[in-house]
């Protein structure tokens, strides 16, 4: 396969609170990308590196004068503030937007860029599994050739060398575990499936932006406790996946890798993730449930899923839930 050219509209989006001096570490792949950063405080303080072509720097301020009644959407004090780069990078043209952390480094000689760009410019199957574990295109004995490129990919999942996106229990009882590099990995996550989707390493095609809604997690823009933590993006993908498996999107997994030097403490992870691991057991059962209209626009069936979504026990926090994902959805 050639490799393809980088795209000038490619917009790297970062949620931070702290000064992002890393970024000297991407600035050759960076080049020709769009940054967007999005810090997570009241006003604009920390210091960004002149790396990418353009930067856009936003925080609390931005976003409130921007959403007005709305902005209540955006969470605060959790990497879900995401969502307003992504409304962002849209309205200003993206064609493919990544997502990563503030504890991501580039691996060397692998290029983050072009490896994403490469796995959103590609079709998979839909109801067969390759077991050639570079399945981005080089395909095994016996795959029909009338089912390789049924589906457009929507969204590239990448992984991680070094520490792995572990829960807070696992971390702990694996502290010393390190994750090798697998370069060539790659998996299509099959029809029906859902996966767990982190957000450190994420691209997608800007189509489908009104799926990329990280629910509200951490605090709302009064101060208020949402309740849950650090299930913003595994929430986030179970939602997307139904939709993109309902309108015949691919969703493809592995290469390309970062390097996570983890910068949070899996002591406080574990206490975040305590109240929501109820919920994560249920919810994606109830996703799974839904039964969505044939439409093929991606807005209208976000807000159809948010108007089905059950509230379960907590019918505080998700009728709250639905309503933002409701907002989201009338933004595109």
């Amino acid at each position: 396969m050639n490799k393809p050219k980088k795209l000038e509209s490619v917009f790297v989006v970062i949620p931070t609170i702290r000064d992002l001096e890393f970024l000297n570490d991407w600035g050759e792949q960076f080049r020709d990308i769009t940054l967007i950063v999005c810090e997570d405080r009241p006003t604009k303080s920390v210091n960004i590196p002149k790396v990418a072509k353009k930067t856009y720097h936003y925080s609390w301020k931005e976003i409130d004068a921007d959403l007005g009644k709305d902005s209540w959407i955006i969470p605060r004090k959790v990497s879900a503030i995401r969502n307003y780069g992504f409304l962002q990078a849209y309205k200003k043209g993206a064609t493919i937007i990544i997502t990563l952390d503030d504890d991501c480094y580039p691996v060397v000689g692998h290029d983050l860029i072009d490896l994403h760009v490469q796995n959103l410019s590609l079709s998979t199957p839909a109801n067969w599994v390759n077991t050639n574990p570079d399945s981005r295109h080089l395909y095994t004995r016996g795959m029909p050739y009338l089912n390789r490129e049924e589906q457009p990919v929507m969204l590239s999942h990448g992984l991680w060398t070094n520490v792995l996106d572990h829960d807070g229990p696992t971390h702990l009882r694996h502290l010393s575990f390190r994750a090798e590099f697998a370069e060539h990995f790659s998996q299509i996550i099959p029809n029906g499936a859902y996966f767990p989707m982190c957000s450190m390493n994420l691209a997608f095609r800007s189509e489908i932006t009104p799926l990329m809604y990280f629910p509200l997690m951490g605090e709302d823009s009064k101060g208020n406790k949402w309740g849950y933590d650090r299930f913003d993006d595994i929430w986030a993908g179970i939602f997307a996946k139904k939709i993109l498996d309902h309108v015949g999107y691919g969703t493809i997994n592995g290469a390309p890798f970062i390097e996570h030097r983890k910068a949070s403490d899996p002591f406080a992870n574990l206490k975040k993730e305590a109240s929501g691991i109820e919920q994560n057991e249920r919810i994606w059962k109830d996703i799974q449930s839904i039964t969505l209209s044939k439409t093929k626009n991606i807005a209208n069936l976000y807000a159809e899923l948010a108007a089905k979504l059950d509230t379960f026990a907590d019918k505080k926090y998700f009728s709250a839930l639905k309503e933002a994902m409701g907002i989201w959805a009338k933004l595109f």
